[in-house]
């Protein structure tokens, strides 16, 4: 109670609009009174008709007062919410935080740009998304970082969260930002001449070169908590994301792949660059079983969602972990698998929508998910070329396919294909179709 009086200090802009909503408040029950009055004067027209009028008259100015006061209100109270209330009204706010938290809960398994796309596309729907995302990525910063520092690959985790925040676009942009070449020794475009030199030593940026600010500060994070999953889950609370991020395990662990030939390959960064046909991937060493936090999740789960992403480095890696595929196979949720829009130059060159299936179905042992999302838009024809002479191909549904062994899977083609990047699904149109796709299977259900 006594905390409550703080909104009556000096400075709050509050207490005007709260005497404001009073005064409103007083003179609609004064007309109201004066409404009662005239009723109960009936006999004296003259005086129940004055009666009358000043009950009007109460209830216009009193309800201009209370309108104007709670209006004034709710916009002093947005002003003290940090980004949001400088960047949206407080009814947008309510209505994210309110509308969104009442939405599906869903479930989605992957990583990479793929995850990123896909949550993007979520998060316009419900804010009850958990994004489950792989952590054996070992190039580029993620993979610096790991080394020297014996930690988790923090990239795709990064993705995820900007793809899930709920902040300004300028706290996304600086997540994102990488440093290059030009920030080693390149002085501040604003810097004051006062500050020093202009040149700075080369050596003093040169480490920080291809690193990505977000992957850095999730390191900071790890290194004030002293566990990952705690740094993640800050991260979360900071960029104010809507859903939860969780990586697929916390043990430190590398990908392994196994090709037809018999040799082996390890880590996610060669096998991407590998064009040899993969016969199995492993996760070594082996890791423990999924987090309760991940099966409670999979277990209460309205949709479930696997892919898009690059098949042997982003999306099997997830379901290589001990209790994943057997939570997916025992919930209720609609489960549905992004095909790809088309193969990888790399690990799944020339792939056809089949091949993709049976490759997950080979390391699962069953089928992990009922219904086939696949991109049924054309590609152009320049796009198209350069595909075919890298050694890809555009993944498309071919019932002739599954025709035999008795396929029990569904299938369905919609236009998901992006703007810019034709090769990527669009994050609106994703979401869109998902969310559609589940309505029409709670009406079967």
């Amino acid at each position: 109670m006594l905390r409550a009086l703080k909104w009556l200090y000096p400075g709050m802009r509050v207490k005007r609009w709260i005497a404001v909503i009073f005064v409103g408040v007083f003179l609609t029950n004064f007309g109201a009174a004066l409404l009662i009055f005239g009723l109960l004067s009936s006999e004296d027209k003259g005086v129940a008709r004055q009666l009358y009028t000043y009950a009007v008259l109460g209830f216009l100015v009193g309800g201009f007062f209370l309108l104007t006061g709670v209006y004034r209100l709710m916009k002093s109270l947005a002003e003290l919410l940090p980004q949001r209330g400088r960047d949206k009204d407080l009814v947008d706010v309510a209505f994210e935080r309110r509308y969104l938290g009442l939405g599906p809960r869903v479930v989605a398994l992957g990583g990479g740009t793929g995850m990123s796309t896909l949550l993007e596309g979520l998060k316009d729907y419900t804010a009850r998304v958990t994004a489950v995302v792989s952590v054996a990525d070992d190039g580029g910063s993620s993979g610096r970082l790991r080394r020297e520092f014996d930690m988790l690959p923090p990239g795709d985790i990064r993705k995820c969260l900007v793809a899930l925040s709920d902040e300004s676009p300028l706290l996304g942009e600086l997540m994102q930002y990488r440093f290059s070449k030009a920030d080693a020794g390149a002085p501040a475009r604003h810097a004051a001449p006062e500050r020093g030199p202009a040149e700075r030593n080369l050596t003093e940026g040169a480490e920080l070169v291809g690193h990505s600010f977000g992957n850095l500060f999730l390191t900071v994070l790890w290194r004030l908590t002293g566990d990952f999953g705690e740094a993640v889950r800050q991260a979360g609370r900071i960029l104010s994301i809507r859903g939860r991020v969780i990586p697929s395990t916390l043990d430190r662990v590398s990908l392994v792949a196994t090709y037809r030939d018999g040799s082996t390959v390890t880590g996610q960064r060669q096998i991407s660059e590998n064009a040899k046909p993969i016969d199995r991937v492993q996760l070594r060493p082996k890791p423990g079983p999924a987090s309760r936090d991940i099966l409670e999740a999979v277990e209460q789960a309205d949709l479930i969602v696997i892919g898009p992403g690059s098949l042997y480095t982003s999306v099997l890696p997830n379901l290589l972990i001990e209790g994943v595929t057997e939570a997916i196979g025992r919930s209720a949720a609609a489960k549905v698998y992004v095909a790809n829009i088309a193969s990888q130059e790399g690990e799944t060159r020339g792939f056809s929508l089949k091949d993709h299936i049976e490759a997950i179905r080979k390391h699962t042992r069953v089928s992990p998910f009922d219904l086939v999302l696949v991109n049924s838009s054309g590609l152009p024809p320049p796009v198209l070329k350069k595909l075919r002479e890298g050694g890809g191909a555009v993944v498309r549904y071919d019932p002739r396919d599954f025709e035999e062994n008795g396929c029990e899977l569904r299938f369905a083609e919609e236009d998901l294909a992006g703007g810019k990047d034709v090769l990527r699904h669009d994050p609106r149109k994703l979401g869109r179709t998902l969310m559609t796709l589940l309505a029409r299977a709670r009406e079967e259900a």
